[in-house]
């Protein structure tokens, strides 16, 4: 059976949802399979093992830093050579909402938050990001103040808390970039880079990506992969978005009773107005009139 990780369980509070932790831990440790609630940043800073992630068995060691996904299966197993000192940092995104959909606008932090954990579930592509004795250094320094901010709790701890959560992954992206040595280009077949591209899509539907972004995770020009992208799919690139978010839109309006306008800031739509466009454009029905037909 599969243990459940709860944000009460493990996280501060509801108001200020987030924890970090260091463990050390013994040779020969196993620690079962699980899936949590929260997103779980993972820095091994010495030792070894494997992380079982998704099905698949990667060896992680120290300089290892990855992503772990709420509601994604994982395990570790520490090599019986050597113990494995690991931090876990774990926190909801809506923590950091604001400052995360700002980040969203730069393609390293897409890269190392959203498109490492997503091709880390290929066994053909083990992406990860593996610090340089330096670049650990740094990353440390970080970690041990937001450590200790949270062990004191002092006036104002869950701002600079947030604020020290965002230079990491600023830092942390930034590595990831300088460091890493594959791409979706990896794929030597356009079809199926377009359907990694069309899965990395649908997976975060609701996130502001852009066709430069998307266009570079390929490598390729802007114009190059738009041409390619139609000619695969039969849209453009915000098409096939705009289509992918619309299902998302008609689930929702369907199995929930949330309003129109919370609905359409969920999917990634700040105007309103655009949003009940397109879902007319789509689906011949204004938003409202879908819900009361479908609820018959």
């Amino acid at each position: 059976m599969i243990n459940e990780l709860s944000n009460e369980e493990y996280l501060e509070s509801k108001s200020f949802p987030f924890h970090i932790e260091p463990y050390q831990l013994g040779s020969g440790t196993d620690i079962p399979l699980h899936r949590h609630e929260f997103v779980e940043l993972v820095i091994i800073g010495e030792g070894a093992g494997i992380h079982e992630y998704d099905g698949h068995a990667f060896p992680i060691a120290a300089g290892d830093v990855f992503i772990i996904e709420p509601g994604m299966e994982h395990a570790y197993t520490v090599n019986h050579d050597e113990g494995m000192e690991v931090v876990n940092v774990l926190f909801v995104p809506s923590l950091l909402q604001q400052e995360l959909t700002a980040l969203s606008s730069f393609t390293s932090f897409i890269d190392f938050y959203y498109m490492e954990p997503f091709l880390r579930s290929d066994v053909s592509f083990q992406a990860k990001l593996t610090l340089s004795p330096r670049q650990m250094l740094e990353v440390r320094g970080v970690i041990d103040q937001l450590m200790q901010e949270y062990r004191r709790k002092e006036n104002g701890y869950q701002y600079l808390i947030k604020s020290k959560m965002i230079e990491l992954f600023i830092i942390l992206s930034r590595m990831y970039v300088t460091n890493r040595n594959h791409s979706l280009t990896f794929m030597n077949d356009d079809q199926e880079m377009i359907a990694r591209v069309c899965g990395f899509i649908k997976h975060h539907q609701t996130r502001p990506l852009s066709l430069e972004q998307i266009s570079q995770m390929a490598g390729m020009s802007q114009s190059k992969f738009t041409v390619l992208f139609r000619q695969i799919t039969g849209m453009s690139f915000v098409e096939y978005r705009n289509s992918e978010r619309i299902q998302l839109a008609k689930q929702l309006l369907t199995t929930t009773s949330d309003k129109v306008a919370q609905i359409a800031l969920d999917i990634g739509y700040e105007d309103l107005s655009h949003f009940n466009h397109l879902f007319k454009k789509t689906t011949g029905e204004t938003p409202s009139q879908y819900r009361k037909r479908m609820r018959g």
